[in-house]
């Protein structure tokens, strides 16, 4: 009798600590902090040239300031970690002389080409990809303003008023 009680309290014990883990698991996977991500961020508000603009699911980039202007769409949320990464939406209108030379029908696809990760409620890190030409299966023109912007490897952004 005495090992079916040992039993008995070794098989509660764990399958309550079993379903205490799941329930923690959801509760951590359920927890989202939603930061307020529409508006306009930049490196420098005050004097920088490349701009994000985030409105909804879209956003707008100044990838090379005067020359490529480009509309993105949300490719895919991240919610657990506050991550969204980008695809180009359309064939941009707005293009200089640069931007008439790229390939603009093999950049539509379902590749990312951006992504931001939250660090807090007025600060994101911007990663840019380049765009994926879908024919070479290579990631063309991977540069952007912000990177002439500042001379870190990692650039961060800040919500501007």
């Amino acid at each position: 009798m005495k090992k079916v009680n040992i039993l008995i309290i070794l098989f509660s014990f764990v399958f309550f600590n079993c379903q205490k883990k799941s329930i923690l698991k959801e509760e951590i996977k359920n927890s989202k902090t939603h930061y307020p991500i529409d508006g306009r961020w930049m490196i420098n508000c005050e004097n920088g040239a490349a701009s994000l603009t985030i409105e909804g699911k879209d956003a707008s980039l100044i990838l090379l300031y005067n020359q490529v202007y480009i509309d993105m769409t949300e490719l895919k949320r991240f919610d657990f970690e506050n991550d969204i990464s980008y695809k180009l939406k359309e064939i941009p209108e707005d293009i200089g002389n640069i931007g008439r030379n790229l390939n603009w029908k093999e950049y539509i696809n379902d590749k990312p080409i951006a992504y931001i990760k939250m660090i807090d409620d007025k600060t994101y890190h911007f990663y840019w990809y380049g765009f994926y030409n879908k024919k070479t299966k290579k990631r063309e023109f991977k540069e952007n303003s912000f990177n002439q912007e500042t001379n870190n490897e990692k650039v961060i952004l800040k919500k501007c008023k």
